[in-house]
């Protein structure tokens, strides 16, 4: 069986059949367990050849009516299979693309940035510049 965590987005859909009750006779199998896994060999070959893949067997709970007025719980035998719908769809990932920041234009009223009145620095210009003026002050503490 292939496990679900590969494709998240694979959709299934889903048939279930009850369990054969009795075996199928062949020449060569004379046992009834034989018997039992040759019915049961058969229908998963059957299933498989439809594109079914099994999951699994449950015993599962029937109400049914008995006479007029009663009811009776059964228990019957099923077998679970699934195949994919449609094959799953890849995940398009766009990468968001910032438009570049204009550049900041330094005036005369920012007294930090004297020596670079009127120019245009960008972002990265000014935290070298910023990094460079810091360097001097950290390393005399």
């Amino acid at each position: 069986m292939s496990d679900d965590a590969d494709d998240p987005l694979q959709t299934y859909e889903y048939r279930v059949v009850p369990a054969p009750r009795k075996g199928e006779k062949a020449k060569g199998v004379r046992s009834g367990e034989g018997r039992f896994a040759l019915a049961m060999s058969r229908l998963f070959n059957r299933m498989g050849a439809e594109g079914w893949e099994y999951v699994r067997a449950d015993t599962l709970p029937s109400e049914e009516r008995v006479g007029l007025t009663g009811t009776e719980t059964r228990y019957y035998a099923l077998l679970v299979f699934r195949r994919a719908t449609a094959p799953p769809q890849p995940i398009v990932v766009q990468p968001v693309i910032e438009a570049p920041r204009p550049p900041l234009l330094l005036t005369r009223s920012a007294p930090e940035w004297a020596g670079f009145e009127d120019q245009e620095v960008h972002e990265a210009e000014i935290i070298d510049i910023l990094a460079a003026r810091a360097a001097p002050k950290l390393a005399a503490e």
